[in-house]
C-alpha cells in the first residue's frame, strides 16, 4: 500500500468507519472511570497501571476486525500493509493514553525507580498487545473476519496461566525479581511479534520462495 492510499483512506474516513470504535471507546471510558474512582491515589502505582494495562490491550483485541476482508484478499495491497494500518490506528489510541497514564502514577515512585518501573510496565503492556494481535491475526488468516471476540479469554487465560507458575512469576512487586520477570516479559515479547509477522505474510508468498505455483490440469 503506497503511503498516498494509506493517507486517503485515513483522510476520507474510510479506514476509521472501517474500524470497531466501540471496544476502543468503551476502554477510553473504563480508563477514565478507574482513575476518577482513585481519585488521585497513587499509592498502589503497579497494581492501578497493570488494570490500566489490561484494560487498554483488552480493547485494541478488536483492531484486525475486518468485515469486508473477504473482498480485500484479491487487492493488491499486501496483508501486512493492511494489517499494520489497521494496527497503527489502535496504536494512536493506546500510546498518548499509556504515556498519560504513566505520567500520572509514578511521580509517587521513588525517582531512582521510575524509569525501570516505566519500562517494565511498558514491556508488559507490549507483550499482552503482542499475545492478542498474534492471535486476531492467526484468526484472520485462517478466514474468521472478526477474531476480536477470541483476544478477550485469551488475553484473561494468558494472564491466569503468568500467575500458575510460581517457579517463574511474572506478575512481581518492585523488588529482586523485577528485573528477572521482565526478562521473560521480554522474550514473550518477541515470540508473540514473530508469531505476529508470520501471521502477517500473504498466503501467497510462499510460491515467490519456492517459484511458481503449480499449473492447473488443462491449463
Amino acid at each position: 500500500m503506497k503511503p498516498f492510499v494509506a493517507w486517503e483512506l485515513v483522510r476520507r474516513g474510510h479506514l476509521v468507519r472501517s474500524l470497531r470504535l466501540a471496544p476502543l471507546v468503551t476502554t477510553v471510558a473504563a480508563v477514565a472511570a478507574f482513575l476518577l474512582a482513585r481519585r488521585g491515589d497513587t499509592h498502589d502505582a503497579i497494581g492501578d497501571l497493570r488494570v490500566l494495562g489490561l484494560l487498554l490491550a483488552l480493547g485494541t483485541g478488536y483492531a484486525l476486525d475486518d468485515g469486508a476482508a473477504i473482498t480485500l484478499q484479491a487487492s493488491p495491497y499486501s496483508l501486512a500493509r493492511r494489517h499494520w494500518l489497521r494496527l497503527g490506528c489502535a496504536l494512536a489510541v493506546v500510546i498518548p493514553l499509556w504515556t498519560a497514564i504513566l505520567a500520572h502514577f509514578l511521580p509517587s515512585a521513588p525517582a531512582e525507580n521510575r524509569w525501570r518501573l516505566g519500562l517494565g510496565l511498558t514491556v508488559e503492556l507490549a507483550a499482552a498487545l503482542a499475545v492478542i494481535w498474534a492471535v486476531a491475526a492467526w484468526g484472520r488468516r485462517y478466514g474468521f473476519d472478526h477474531p476480536g471476540i477470541i483476544t478477550t479469554p485469551t488475553l484473561l487465560a494468558f494472564l491466569l496461566l503468568t500467575v500458575s507458575i510460581p517457579e517463574a512469576p511474572m506478575l512481581v512487586g518492585f523488588g529482586p525479581q523485577w528485573t528477572e520477570a521482565h526478562l521473560r516479559w521480554s522474550g514473550i515479547l518477541v515470540a508473540a511479534t514473530c508469531l505476529l509477522v508470520a501471521a502477517m505474510r500473504d498466503p501467497a508468498a510462499r510460491w515467490r520462495a519456492t517459484g511458481p505455483p503449480p499449473r492447473q490440469a488443462g491449463g
